[in-house]
């Protein structure tokens, strides 16, 4: 009798050590490795859209303060004697800050919001192309335009990652070479979409490091988001980036 009653209480004391051990086992082993994969691709999808949000702000806010900086030089200059070109350039200085204070709330918005929403951005196009070269232009760059597809064709992924790389494209321009004239070519085929863009530059920005700086890695990260190709050069005094988007993974 005294045997069964001690294997009963030994049986006890088992089953309670292994249900403490069980409660016990998370702590002291650590999650899962199932687990430790799930948050991991949680972290990875909250850094890339963080990533994204940076790239968005260092390219619009980035192409405003370029733009506003030359069109305000370029109104100085001539403000007693061209007050008309003074005036136009003014104009453009308030309509492009309100748009980058805008994609700047926007963004800035979504961060506050925390970290379990799906962050986006704000979404220009190519459809927005001609407000963009408008307000470059009226910094006293000018720009050739060639597009003999059709824009509005495009994915509409594709057209906000296009406008975003020929802004940054623009940016650079302004940056480093000035009021240099700019060529930029959209071209379509059933396969991709070829942004070109050439611009002269002088002997300052011949010398700058070809690995190039925030901008132009920001747009080799969006030609890699969309499986395309980017490259940049300078030969012969001339800088030409050319960067295509495939069109087939996006429709």
């Amino acid at each position: 009798m005294a045997g069964v009653l001690l294997l009963g209480v030994i049986m006890g004391i088992a089953a309670a050590a292994g249900a403490l051990l069980a409660r016990c086992a998370p702590e002291l082993l650590g999650p899962a490795p199932a687990e430790r994969l799930a948050a991991a691709e949680q972290r990875a999808t909250r850094l890339a859209a963080r990533n994204r949000l940076a790239r968005e702000l260092h390219d619009s806010v980035g192409h405003a303060l370029s733009a506003v900086t030359l069109q305000a030089s370029a109104a100085r200059k001539v403000l007693d004697t061209d007050p008309d070109f003074a005036r136009e350039a003014l104009a453009a200085i308030e309509e492009t800050t309100r748009d980058a204070v805008g994609e700047l709330d926007s963004v800035l918005g979504l961060l506050r919001e925390g970290e379990d929403r799906p962050a986006t951005a704000p979404s220009p196009t190519l459809m927005d192309l001609d407000g963009l070269l408008a307000r470059t232009r009226a910094a006293g760059v000018a720009v050739e335009l060639t597009a003999p597809g059709s824009l509005d064709r495009l994915p509409p992924v594709v057209s906000r990652e296009a406008y975003r790389i020929v802004q940054e494209g623009l940016s650079n321009a302004l940056r480093h070479a000035g009021r240099v004239p700019v060529r930029l070519r959209i071209a379509e085929d059933p396969k991709k979409v070829e942004i070109t863009m050439e611009n002269p530059v002088n002997g300052a920005a011949r010398a700058r490091p070809t690995g190039g700086g925030r901008g132009l890695r920001g747009i080799a990260e969006r030609a890699t988001l969309l499986r395309g190709t980017c490259a940049w050069d300078t030969v012969d005094g001339v800088w030409r980036l050319t960067v295509r988007l495939p069109l087939e993974a996006s429709r």
